[in-house]
């Protein structure tokens, strides 16, 4: 082996080297990007489902009122149907 050999497998452990720190570094730039993604559409999932449980309580006092309005209507029709005689 030769000094020249030694220094051209230094420089190209050096070379991998800096290139696993780069691959690392992107990695980690790019996992922390993901994990603040993950944390923004949490709280749209929480967003959504609070906006979900307020829909879905409007419509059952939509339901209630529907039902309501209904009964009231049937009543009156029933009492237009004695003015027929």
């Amino acid at each position: 082996m030769t000094l020249g050999d030694g220094s051209e497998k230094f420089a190209d452990l050096e070379s991998r080297v800096y290139r696993m720190v780069e691959l690392f570094k992107a990695t980690k730039a790019r996992k922390e990007a993901l994990e603040a993604e993950v944390l923004r559409l949490e709280s749209e999932v929480e967003q959504m489902s609070s906006e979900n449980d307020r829909l879905k309580s409007e419509v059952s006092e939509f339901e209630k009122d529907r039902g309501l309005i209904k009964r009231k209507v049937e009543r009156m029709l029933g009492s237009l149907d004695g003015w027929e005689n």
